[in-house]
Parts: C-alpha cells; structure tokens; sequence
C-alpha cells in the first residue's frame, strides 16, 4: 500500500475537503439555529425592540433563549462530524480509478511479474491522484439551500448593522437586557420618592425623578421611597461603599414604604426583577453657627443688662443664650444659662441688641465669665469669646426686702445634696408619727438650713416689724416648704415667693401688677414670634389688655395714696392739658390697633406697639398734686414748680396757640374716623349726633349723616381760616400794629392754604357722597395740621430752652399739646399707632379673601388662598 502522505498536495486536499464536508455536515444540523439567531440580531439592530413593548421585547428574548437551547440540542443530535474515509470517497468520486482508495490496495500474487506490473499500476493511481481536485460540494448545498439563504441571511445582518452603526452597541445591549419584570406586572409598579430635609433647615420636601440628575440636600435628610408593587420591592442605599439593603414595609393603604437617612453622598436603588429606579443624592454637611459680641454687656439704669450679638447659620439658629460660668472661689466649674430671645424664628442672619434683666439670677453680683452661646437645629453649637462680667444685684433700699433677697440667694447658691433620711419602718403602723420625714430640714445641706433660721429671725415678732402682713404670711409659708423640702432642687421652688415677696417690701402691691403686665407681655410676644394659632395669640393678647388695665389701676391708687395726681381719664382733658389719657380713650386706641395688627398678620408691628405699650407703662410718672385742675403733667407754658407771672408773654401767647391747634387737629382726626366709620356703613365715633353740631353753633338736622359730616367739615374749616386771620393773616392787627399772639411771620402760608383747600375739597366730596375722595382730602389735612403744629412745636422748644437753658427738661415729665415729652420721659405719646384706615383696609381685604375661599370651588385658586391666608 502507498502512503498517501509522500504523494504531494494529496493530504491538503484530503483536510479541505474533509473541512468542505464538516461545513455541510454543520449547515445540514443547524441550519434552524443560524436562521434564528440572524433573525433576532436583524430585529434587534433594525430597532424592532426599541419600539415595541417591555413585554414583547422579553418574550422574544425568552422565545430567542429557548429556541436557541431546543435547535442547538437538536442539530447537536443530528450533527456528525465528517471523517477521512468520507474525505477520501468525496475525492476519489471524481475518477473512475478512485486512485486515494485504490493506491491502499496489495497485490494478490507478490511474484516478479506481478511486483513490476503493481508498481506500473502505482504509478498510474498516483498521478489520477495528483490530478484531483477539492470537491465544492454545489449540488448538495444546492439541494440543501435552494433559496441561498446562507447568503440572504448574513447580508441582511452586515446592512442592518451598517444602518444603526452609531446605536448597534445600544440597540443590542436593549435586546439581551429587556424588562423581564413588566411579564410579571412591573409596568404597574409606580413609586413616589421624595426628600425630606432636617426640619431645622426650613427646606420643602424635594420630589425625586428617576434618572434625574444628582439631587444635594442637606446632611441629615430623610428618603421616602412609596411603591404600588404586586410585592415588596427592594432598596439598596450604596453610601461610600457601605451597601445597605432597607425593608419595605407596607402601609395602611397596600403600598409598600421604606426610609432612609442621608449622612454621606449616596446611589439609591429600587429593584423589583431588576433596577426600577434609582438616584445620586449629594450630602452638604451642616456647618455649626457663629456667634458673636456687637457691644459688650452694660448696665442701663433699669436694672437690665445690654449687649449686641450677631448669629450666623447656613440654615439657621434655633436658640441663643447667655452661658454664665463662676469665676470666683466659691464657684464649681458647672455653667448656668440665660434664654436670649431672637427678633424671628431660626434666623440664618440677625444682629441684635437686648436688654436682659439678670437681677434675679441666683449668681447676681458673683463674678462669671460669660459666652454667647448659639444652637442650631442639628444640635450644633457655636460659642463667642468670652467676657468677663459680674452679674448685676437688684437694688433694694428697704431693709426688709435686703433681708428676703439674702434669703433668696442662700437657697438658691445652696447646691450640695441632702443627707440621706433613714428608713423608719415603724413610721408605717397606724397611729405612728415619723419625725424625720416631716421634719427633713435637719437632712437638708448648710445653706438651707441657714436660709430657715434666718426667716425666723426676719419673722420675729411681726406685729413690730411688719406692716404689710401678707409679706410675713408669704416668709412663714417659705419657712413651711423648706422645712419638708427632700431636695435642693424642691426648696428651689421657693424662688418665685421670695422674689415677689421681696419686691412687695420694696415696691408695695404695684410690684406684682408690673411682673403680670411683664409676663403677659412676653407671652404674647412669644405667641408672635412662634407663630401661634390665632385662638391662642387672642387669648393671650386679652391677658395682655387686663394685665395693662390692672397695672394701670394699681399705679394709679399707689400715686393717690402718697398724695399724686394721675394723668386725667377722659380724652379731652388729655388733648387740652397736653398729658396722656391712659385710662380713656387714647390708651383703648393702643389695645384695638393691637387687636387690629395681631388679627391682620403684621407681627412685625403687633410685636413693636406691644413693646412701646408695655414701656410707656413701666415708665409712667406722676407729678405732686397742686390742689388746682392746672397742675397735670404736660401743661404748656411752664415747667414744673414754675409760676405762670414768670413765663414771658410771647411764650404764652405761643403755648396758646399749640393748644388751639391741638383741639383743630384732635376734631379733625375725629371727623376723619366717623368719615371712615361712614363708609363701612356705621355710625358716628364722635359722639355726636346726627342733627348736633360738633362746634356747638346749631342744631339744625340736615337730613343725612353725609350732609352732616358736610356741615362738620365746613365749620372746621371756618374755625382753621379765623385762626389763621387772628395770628396775623390779612387786616387784624393789635395795638402794636402785630398780628395777635405776635405770630405774623411765623405761620407758614402755604401750609395755612394747603389745609383749607383740602378742607374744601373734604366738603365738597362730602356732600357728593364720595367718602373715598373725602377721606383722602381729609388725611391731606390732617397731615398739614401736624406739621403746622411741630413747626410751632419747635419754636415754643427755641423758647423755652433760651430761657431756662440746661434747666429746661430737666426731670420734667411735661408735654406740649402735640405730645412731645418736655422732661425726656415717655408718656406714650411717642407710641407708633398705625392709623386707623390703614388698619380697616388690611382687615377688609383679610375678610374678602376668607369669603373668597369660603366660596371658590377652584382647588387651585383655594390652595392659592389657603397660601395667603397663612399669617405667619
């Protein structure tokens, strides 16, 4: 037999052909396959799953997976690998001789003549050998593949993927990774995530989109993640490589929820067979406040401690307070802290200055290192550098009140604990008396129990020493309560006594209408500031008005029990002596502007009038009785204890002339109320009836509250143009030749013209009907009057301060006729009270836009509404 590897080129022949051979073999067992996987890359790339649905595109990936698995199963069954004999055969079927099969023939008779005849024969088979060729195979792929779509298919596949060449890569990763989930109800899932920022930031809530860009928050905040899933998904929060998987719990209405807390920059993700949404959080972390001396704490001469502060925060600060520590020997190391209150809730920014009373701390007249100390809403804190300062006492003249407020100090500086009380079991039998637990003053530390002895000593023999008793009542019944007192911190709680009762001995029974006044002062402001509800600020502000009524009162009978005269109740007589008439009228207009601003919203300037009312009480004064009805505080033309022969005449005659202008201006604010009162459909303000001159020159009944008011404004212009003409307008002129009061140059001409043309104008409009009209003549009036009267105001001030010099408001608690405090004491004159029109206005359009949401059935408009009716 020949070797076929020694004749040339036969061998690569036999490979090629038995590789042309393994081709068929391949196409023949997995033709089904090829033709399904051209098909799916065809759709893919062509973008067919892109368009179609998540469930169509997961079918046919599940279609294409299983077909792929079963056909490939199939043709591996089918499959048979071609071997060299078939090789062979294919190419010896091209000659009759069939050489390659021939040539691993033997001779039968191996003899001389035989071997030279099989070598011949050998050499024949070898070059039939030579001359075949590697078979194409074209009949059998003809047969097999009659419509070529081994070609078809492959072509379609190279221009499909030259088509989506930029978005191949995309459109296949699309096809392998559809949303299996959406065959098990994923496209239903809906889920709602939103951010909810530290309260103390004041940040909205921050709803969250898929696929969004990365969201910043402040550190701290709360994810909410809600699902409507048929079951509970799953959230993976991925915080600097620390991977946390939460649990979803489910809601009262079905839906599956989960949190979480965002400290650190995170990926959030919600998976339910597969990814269903997820977000980039950024964390910026929350800076601590600054805090800082504007001035450094000073005395004022009422007793309070001024400083400024400034306070800073990236979102703002919660509380501020003063941090005191001991300096002194007796110290121990443990701070106290004093609440400084903020002109609004957490500001970001604020500076400040505040009058703190600190007499009643227990540490007063000690000296402290003190801080200003700042709390943001994360707890943070940010300290100021510190000052030294030593705490201011209260000043108390009279012995007695001394000798509470050493009391006062002994218990509250007392911080050792009591000794512990031994256990008495027999005190439980009936009819038994346990000394000890009634009697715990002997267990009680050094300092209570001298607190005690020294209250026997201030109580010995009160019919001596006492003339109020219900001071003695008040240091017997302390006495009582650190006698059964188990704690430092129970015996405490005779502070609030010993201090009230301490200002009693020194200040008598308007000591305790002043601290309620104060107290329901800042409880409404607090009310304020905190943005109440406004059942509670009108609860509050109605303590405030009874607690000013009751100080009011006490302050009153004080100044008659030592022989003082308290400012007149009735407005008239507060207009004409030029004082403040507290109890009548003028101070009922500070409580309604106050009820009026409190009920509008304007916190801002409720909280000012509050504070202007509660110091011009504090600071009201009362001047010895003259036994005569012209000695109040505030008469023009002279000052206190000054005869009226020494007062020059040209002071008087200007003092005169204030008081007039005092009346015009006082009738026409009157006029301007009942105008306003006109409009809104009430009745007069005044007083007066509709058929009653208010000038007293008739009773003639016009016949309508207009023409009335008509009639009014015309008399009052009639009286302004005879003042005019008696200080020196036109013709009239004394025996001196001068205008009388010797006013001629000083009136202001145009200011003279400009208030009758607009009293003309008021009239006029008046008797139109046009209260509108009317009521801005009117203001124009009033206004010009006001500021005739400072101008006169200021040359009376020239006067007397040429005259008397240093002398002049010295002490003095005086008041010209416009209010102006002649002695440097507020009388409540000074008091900003909003006008009364600009107060209506502003509860006008509050009740339109109640009745506005009461009646629109627009969501939008009512939540809009909603928005704006939020006072604070």
């Amino acid at each position: 037999m020949a070797d076929l590897k020694r004749i040339p080129g036969v061998e690569p022949k036999i490979a090629r052909t038995r590789g042309n051979l393994w081709r068929l073999a391949a196409a023949r067992a997995f033709w089904p396959f090829a033709i399904l996987v051209g098909l799916f890359l065809i759709f893919a790339l062509t973008g067919v799953f892109d368009a179609a649905s998540e469930k169509f595109a997961s079918l046919s990936l599940i279609v294409f997976v299983t077909g792929l698995v079963v056909l490939g199963g199939l043709g591996w069954a089918r499959y048979a690998g071609p071997t060299r004999k078939q090789a062979v055969d294919a190419l010896d079927r091209q000659s009759d001789l069939r050489p390659l099969t021939t040539l691993s023939d033997r001779p039968s008779r191996p003899d001389a003549d035989g071997v030279s005849l099989w070598r011949a024969h050998e050499t024949r088979l070898t070059d039939a050998a030579r001359r075949l060729n590697v078979p194409s195979f074209a009949a059998e792929w003809k047969a097999f593949d009659p419509l070529y779509l081994r070609y078809i298919v492959p072509g379609l596949v190279a221009v499909a993927l030259l088509m989506a060449w930029n978005s191949a890569g995309e459109r296949m990763q699309r096809a392998f990774s559809p949303d299996i989930g959406s065959l098990f109800g994923a496209d239903s899932i809906r889920i709602e995530a939103w951010i909810t920022p530290p309260r103390h930031t004041g940040r909205p809530p921050i709803f969250l989109r898929d696929a969004q860009e990365p969201v910043r928050v402040p550190a701290g905040s709360e994810i909410t993640v809600r699902a409507q899933a048929p079951s509970a998904p799953k959230l993976l929060v991925d915080s600097a490589g620390n991977d946390q998987r939460m649990r979803f719990d489910v809601t009262p209405e079905g839906a599956y929820e989960a949190r979480a807390t965002i400290d650190a920059d995170s990926e959030i993700r919600v998976t339910w067979w597969g990814k269903r949404a997820s977000w980039v959080i950024r964390a910026s972390p929350d800076a601590p406040p600054s805090v800082e001396w504007v001035s450094a704490p000073e005395l004022l001469p009422n007793d309070k401690t001024e400083f400024g502060w400034k306070v800073s925060d990236d979102y703002g600060v919660e509380r501020l307070e003063l941090v005191f520590s001991r300096t002194d020997a007796g110290g121990n190391g443990e701070p106290d802290s004093v609440a400084v209150q903020m002109p609004a809730i957490s500001p970001k920014e604020a500076e400040d200055t505040t009058a703190i009373d600190l007499t009643r701390h227990r540490w007063a007249g000690l000296e402290t290192e003190m801080r200003l100390r700042a709390t943001d809403g994360a707890g943070q804190v940010g300290l100021s550098e510190p000052v030294d300062f030593v705490i201011p006492e209260k000043l108390l003249l009279q012995p007695l009140a001394r000798a509470i407020q050493d009391i006062r100090v002994t218990i509250l500086r007392e911080d050792a604990p009591y000794d512990a009380i031994p256990v008495n079991d027999e005190a439980l039998t009936a009819g038994a008396v346990y000394t000890a637990a009634t009697q715990r003053i002997g267990y009680a530390p050094h300092g209570i129990q001298r607190a005690a002895r020294m209250i026997e000593a201030v109580t010995y023999k009160p019919a001596y020493y006492f003339e109020d008793v219900s001071i003695y009542l008040g240091l017997r019944h302390v006495e009582s309560m650190l006698q059964v007192a188990d704690s430092t911190d129970e015996a405490d709680t005779t502070e609030p006594i010993l201090w009230s009762l301490a200002l009693r001995a020194e200040y008598g029974s308007a000591a305790d209408a002043l601290r309620a006044l104060q107290a329901a002062r800042e409880a409404l402001e607090e009310a304020l500031r905190d943005g109440a509800s406004e059942a509670e600020i009108n609860r509050r502000l109605e303590a405030f008005k009874q607690a000013a009524q009751n100080y009011l009162a006490a302050r009153m009978a004080e100044a008659l029990a030592n022989g003082l005269e308290a400012p007149p109740n009735d407005t008239d007589s507060a207009q004409q002596g030029g004082g403040q008439g507290l109890g009548g009228s003028d101070f009922a207009d500070m409580l309604d502007a106050l009820s009026d601003l409190t009920e509008t919203g304007a916190t801002d300037q409720a909280r000012q009038l509050l504070a202007d009312i509660t110091n011009m009480l504090e600071n009201l004064q009362f001047q010895q009785g003259s036994g005569s009805g012209d000695g109040l505080p505030g008469m023009p033309g002279q000052q206190q204890g000054e005869n009226q022969e020494d007062v020059p005449q040209e002071e008087q005659d200007l003092s005169e002339t204030l008081r007039e202008l005092s009346d015009l201006l006082r009738e026409q604010r009157e006029l301007n109320d009942d105008t306003l009162a006109e409009q809104r459909g009430e009745g007069p303000r005044s007083g007066n009836q509709p058929g009653q001159s208010p000038f007293g020159e008739g009773g003639e009944d016009p016949g309508s509250e207009g023409s009335n008011l008509a009639n009014r404004q015309d008399g009052l212009g009639d009286r302004v143009e005879e003042f005019a003409e008696r200080l020196g307008r036109g013709s009239a002129e004394d025996e001196d030749g001068e205008g009388l009061g010797g006013l001629a140059g000083e009136l202001d001409e145009e200011t003279i013209e400009a208030i009758e043309r607009a009293q003309r104008r008021a009239a006029d409009a008046l008797r139109d009907g046009n209260t509108m009209r009317a009521q801005r003549n009117q203001d124009e009036a009033t206004e010009s009057l006001l500021d005739l009267a400072q101008g006169l105001a200021g040359q009376l001030d020239d006067l007397r301060r040429e005259r008397l010099g240093d002398e002049y408001g010295g002490g003095s608690n005086e008041t010209d006729p416009f209010g102006r405090p002649l002695g440097g004491v507020s009388d409540g004159r000074d008091v900003n009270i909003p006008d009364e029109a600009e107060r209506q206005r502003a509860k006008d359009i509050l009740e339109e836009l109640r009745r506005r949401y009461g009646e629109t059935p627009d969501e939008e408009e009512r939540d809009y509404l909603e928005r704006l009716l939020d006072r604070f």
